[in-house]
């Protein structure tokens, strides 16, 4: 039979850990600090030619867009091309839901469709905007609520390979460097995928 350890025996452990678990750390921070400065290097080496063909890829890629939204006639079948493994054309967008006031539309689903209106109004009092896209149009035309159609939009994609997760990393680094990213733009209009019957 063992015997119960003594409280003195459980803090020595307690400290023989503690101290291990500090030497691991130091060792895992001095591991990162090692390889941040052994890239280094590597980076600066790279980074103006990155900068300045990541500068050109955005060029080339907003000079298609404008040729292709300039011709939208050239689209129509089949709506894309893809050339070298860049694809181009058109693609719709999806649906979206528009209503002028929430709390008339959450009114109006409470009188005229009480049996959805858990399903169709959060518990904040908010539309459930992607349970609404679900609705057919008459029921939303009843409710007060607009399907807007989407639009075609003109599009750029490049195929992907190996190296697609660096470029991005090595673009998203640059264009904050450089100061040109912009702020994502809140939407003024919710897009769902409304139901196709009406």
């Amino acid at each position: 039979m063992k015997s119960t350890p003594e409280l003195t025996a459980i803090r020595d452990a307690a400290q023989q850990l503690a101290a291990k678990n500090r030497v691991l750390t130091a060792l895992g921070a001095a591991q990162q600090a090692a390889l941040v400065k052994a890239v280094e290097p590597i980076t600066k080496q790279f980074r103006s030619a990155l900068d300045e063909a990541a500068a050109e890829r955005a060029e080339a890629e907003a000079e298609l867009l404008r040729l292709v939204e300039a011709a939208p006639a050239l689209f129509g079948k089949p709506r894309s091309i893809t050339v070298d493994g860049v694809k181009t054309g058109f693609r719709k967008e999806e649906d979206s839901l528009d209503w002028s006031d929430e709390k008339a539309v959450m009114a109006r689903i409470e009188n005229l469709l009480p049996e959805l209106a858990d399903l169709l109004i959060r518990t904040e009092t908010t539309l459930v905007k992607d349970a609404l896209g679900q609705l057919t149009e008459s029921h939303l035309k009843r409710i007060g609520v607009r399907k807007v159609l989407g639009a075609d939009r003109a599009f750029v994609t490049v195929g992907e390979c190996d190296v697609d997760k660096l470029v991005k990393i090595v673009l998203a680094d640059a264009a904050r460097r450089i100061g040109d990213d912009e702020p994502a733009k809140k939407a003024g209009k919710t897009k769902v995928k409304a139901n196709a019957s009406a």
